[in-house]
């Protein structure tokens, strides 16, 4: 994927500057009417988890890390995730969404039990054999 240039916005760099200060996948919230759109300034259209959001953009950084902003009716939401979902979606995947993994290991030991549950049921009603 080529580069994402950020166009510049004095109020988007702020706020990019006040975003990165904080701990990964702290929100910050900004009204809409005091910067211009993401897209206007270099963000890209992306997909987000679902929170009542209207759209979600993204601006790659050069270190790796990425700028998820999330739009709603009267403000955005913002914030920094790990690695960037653009240009490395596993790293993303790996290091942002751990919700994710958590959901999969749940249903997958749940499988497993519920299995092992039939399993014992099923050779539970065996015929049994008898010797003559």
């Amino acid at each position: 994927m080529g580069i994402i240039e950020f166009n510049s916005s004095n109020a988007w760099k702020e706020i990019i500057e006040r975003v990165l200060s904080k701990p990964a996948h702290t929100d910050v919230l900004t009204f809409k009417s005091e910067v211009p759109h993401p897209l206007s300034v270099g963000f890209v259209r992306h997909i987000g988890d679902l929170a009542g959001q209207t759209a979600d953009y993204r601006l790659p950084l050069p270190d790796g890390r990425e700028l998820h902003v999330k739009e709603y009716a009267e403000d955005y939401s913002s914030h920094w995730d790990n690695s960037s979902a653009v240009r490395n979606p596993l790293g993303h995947i790996l290091r942002d969404t751990m919700w994710v993994f958590a959901i999969v290991a749940v249903l997958v030991v749940g499988a497993f039990i519920g299995g092992l549950w039939v399993a014992s049921k099923i050779i539970g009603k065996a015929p049994s054999k008898t010797s003559t």
